[in-house]
């Protein structure tokens, strides 16, 4: 592989923010301990994943493609200038960083720092085609528009009433809903609407199949191509089950409908998704023990509904993965997704399990750029002994949060369907607060029973304090951030926060005394109302501790050096002919990955 690139950084500008920049990060992959089958089999799997971006990007919004066609169009003319390009080419990362036109936090649409009239004459030198592009993105480039609850999932005149006139169509979760002529509305499979597209995804899974060794890998495939053909619920159950219970080194997550994020409006359709992950074995020792440990969690949890009984094949199985390639819903600047609890169907989770990945590499490389900078900026000198622990309790805290989203149960009266079909839009920020909250109760019983060392769960907690001073940046509008929102004003609430001068800027801390009673309250409280399915329960405590913090300014001109923003450029294997090579090497820029080439097939 040849050698690593700097972190490069692009500014960009939202209507009504701070002008912020973007860091687009190399991330270093390991192909040297694959042999050439596996190799080969890797290969085919990145060229799966890659093929699927484009479904995510039609159900963001399907301007995407049109857009980057356009501006490369531009790129192309010589009357374009110098400083004209190297905008167009800013605006094209910032594109593809987000994957859409949107960003989702702030959800709101990125700006051109090019006038209209300088664009307008551009287009026309580019050809007709150009100037019909322009007429239809213009705003996006220009105007401030928020980022649509309802991506492409729903028709834009979509009302409540067509919501509740969808019947059963409305909680299918690969599905869009379509309006027809006669003006009622349907729910269409993704796997009928993007088949031509699916059939390329296909043809890679098919490819790497053949050469797969592993059974209970190949059988995972065959059964992820089957979903992929057919879109059935039985179909995707069948995959989900034998990802779960395969053991290979080599692993893949694709699926036209995965994590529910994007649908703001009622959290239930998912967004096309595709990584490729290779699994560090030797960093799953610890993760193992916290595991072993699921049952006695549940038993102690402070929730009012357990489970009765944890049946160990079912207990969470913990992959330390380091990652290849991801694309679909892994790439939604400004996030940069840490940790996953897969699969969210319940009926799955209760009866075969679930699976908890932490992402190694892609973590890491995210760390270089903003983990010590804002402890530096944050902590107090009596927590800078904290810093270099700061990466594996981030680490732990990511393994914890997703294994909290296995655990409990719904109260009897709400025990058919998903927790979404009783909480709707209200979920999604309810779930991602209990998983938060359960990574922090955890943490003295894996002390007290000599799993981790107290200090490393001094810079866990610690972290994660890091990380609700970042949400309180942004409105409460996407789910994480919504749940950081929260569990700080209630830690405030409940005076958890720790505040000290140094050197004229406030530093923070939490009450380590106190610390646990107030996780312990917060979560038992926020549990038994996903439990419940008490929607209502669910606004009141939102509208209480959920809101826009005074802090905002203070926070973002502290934090004006750390860049809003990751993109993750991954080494693209080199291929002879047909043949995979060992040898692999990084693209100049990250939007001229293969990943965003990818167009939906006709």
């Amino acid at each position: 592989m040849k050698e690593i690139p700097d972190i490069q950084y692009v500014s960009y500008q939202q209507a009504g923010e701070q002008p912020r920049r973007a860091a687009f990060i190399p991330v270093e992959c390991d192909f040297s301990g694959l042999s050439e089958r596996d190799l080969q089999v890797v290969g085919h799997l990145i060229e799966a994943v890659e093929a699927i971006n484009p479904i995510f990007r039609d159900q963001f919004d399907p301007r995407t493609a049109q857009i980057q066609q356009f501006v490369l169009q531009l790129l192309d003319l010589k009357e374009c200038s110098k400083s004209e390009k190297e905008t167009l080419e800013d605006y094209l990362q910032i594109l593809n960083l987000q994957n859409s036109p949107f960003s989702l936090l702030p959800r709101k649409n990125n700006l051109l720092q090019i006038p209209r009239d300088r664009m307008q004459a551009l287009a026309e030198l580019a050809g007709p085609e150009a100037e019909k592009t322009l007429s239809t993105v213009s705003n996006l480039f220009y105007e401030d528009i928020a980022t649509p609850d309802f991506a492409n999932f729903y028709p834009p005149d979509f009302r409540e009433e067509d919501f509740t006139a969808l019947g059963s169509d409305a909680t299918i979760v690969n599905s869009r809903v379509v309006r027809g002529k006669d003006g009622t509305v349907h729910a269409v499979l993704n796997e009928e609407i993007y088949q031509s597209t699916l059939k390329k995804v296909i043809e890679h899974l098919r490819a790497a199949r053949n050469l797969v060794t592993n059974l209970d890998f190949s059988l995972y495939l065959d059964a992820k191509i089957v979903e992929m053909q057919t879109g059935s619920e039985e179909a995707r159950r069948v995959a989900d089950a034998a990802w779960i219970r395969h053991r290979s080194t080599i692993d893949i997550v694709i699926s036209s409908a995965l994590e529910v994020y994007l649908d703001a409006y009622k959290n239930i359709r998912g967004a096309a998704t595709g990584g490729v992950f290779l699994r560090n074995e030797a960093a799953e020792e610890l993760l193992a023990a916290v595991v072993e440990r699921v049952p006695r969690f549940e038993y102690e949890a402070p929730w009012t509904w357990k489970k009765e009984t944890v049946n160990p094949d079912n207990l969470p199985h913990l992959k330390f993965v380091d990652v290849l390639s991801w694309t679909g819903d892994y790439v939604t600047g400004p996030n940069t997704t840490l940790a996953q609890s897969l699969p969210n169907d319940r009926w799955v989770t209760e009866n075969v399990g679930t699976v908890n990945m932490v992402f190694n590499n892609t973590t890491r490389a995210v760390s270089r750029v903003t983990g010590r900078l804002m402890a530096v900026e944050f902590f107090a000198e009596d927590q800078h002994n904290l810093i270099d622990l700061l990466f594996e309790g981030n680490q732990l805290h990511s393994a914890l949060h997703e294994i909290g989203h296995t655990t409990g149960i719904m109260d009897p009266e709400h025990s058919t369907g998903q927790p979404s079909d009783y909480l709707e839009e209200e979920y999604s920020w309810l779930e991602e607060t209990r998983a938060e909250l359960f990574g922090l109760w955890v943490l003295p019983l894996l002390v007290e029973d000599g799993i981790i060392s107290s200090e490393l769960a001094a810079a866990s907690r610690s972290g994660f304090l890091l990380t609700l001073l970042g949400a309180l940046r942004f409105e409460p509008v996407q789910a994480h951030t919504m749940a950081r929102n929260l569990i700080f004003h209630s830690f405030e609430e409940q005076n958890i926060i720790v505040r000290n001068k140094e050197h004229g800027r406030t530093r923070y801390a939490l009450d380590a005394d106190n610390i646990h009673t107030a996780v312990t309250g917060l979560l038992k409280t926020i549990a038994d109302i996903k439990a419940a399915g008490d929607k209502p329960a669910a606004v009141r405590l939102r509208e209480r501790l959920m809101f826009p913090d005074p802090r905002r300014e203070e926070l973002d001109q502290r934090t004006s050096e750390l860049p809003l923003g990751r993109g993750l450029i991954f080494p693209q294997l080199e291929k002879e002919g047909n043949r995979f090579l060992p040898e692999s090497s990084y693209v100049s820029k990250f939007y001229r990955q293969p990943v965003f080439k990818h167009t939906l097939e006709p």
